[in-house]
């Protein structure tokens, strides 16, 4: 069950994504009369877009984790408990350094599916110029104004991104592979 909502989000659209987050919290979601009392703005600001990405993204940091979390086992963590560790140093000392790599892997596919994240944002966003508007944002308007110099420009800048993206994922994969050799 918790596999299945882990994977909620690869199974159905971002677009329907922000669709949800509007209809929880916007104006007159589930909850928006609740935070507009309050004052605080979910959609059309920053916080819709990262629940938007990070409801996009956050599998990729389970999936990579959760492997690596079974072939641990608990025997480590149990030691640690048993020697008189709390909680959070079980998890700073004994966890965390066990589940790193996997971590990391994760962030950086997670990192690689936020730079291009379009359909979840463009709803959430609005896409406010100097506000709310992400770089696939800007590349989509760019070019709707026949502004090609500045999209494609854009859209460099993007590719680059990925490449550097590219290029920590191999770094990581070697490191990991390193790691499992000794």
């Amino acid at each position: 069950m918790l596999i299945s909502i882990i994977d909620l989000p690869f199974s159905i659209s971002p677009v329907v994504a922000g669709l949800m987050i509007v209809l929880l919290y916007g104006r007159n979601g589930w909850f928006g009369p609740l935070l507009d009392a309050a004052g605080i703005r979910i959609i059309f600001a920053i916080p819709g877009m990262l629940l938007a990405t990070i409801f996009v993204t956050l599998p990729f940091v389970a999936r990579e984790v959760l492997p690596v979390l079974e072939e641990m086992g608990p025997e480590l963590e149990e030691a640690a408990k048993t020697l008189g560790a709390s909680d959070w140093q079980v998890f700073w000392r004994v966890t965390l350094p066990s589940i790193r790599w996997g971590l990391l892997y994760g962030l950086i596919l997670t990192n690689a599916r936020a730079m291009g994240e379009f359909g979840a944002i463009v709803v959430v966003s609005g896409s406010i110029r100097g506000k709310t508007q992400t770089l696939p944002l800007f590349v989509e308007e760019a070019y709707k104004q026949y502004h090609t110099q500045s999209a494609y420009a854009a859209a460099v800048l993007l590719a680059l991104l990925a490449v550097v993206t590219l290029v920590l994922k191999e770094i990581l994969e070697r490191k990991t592979a390193i790691k499992d050799a000794e």
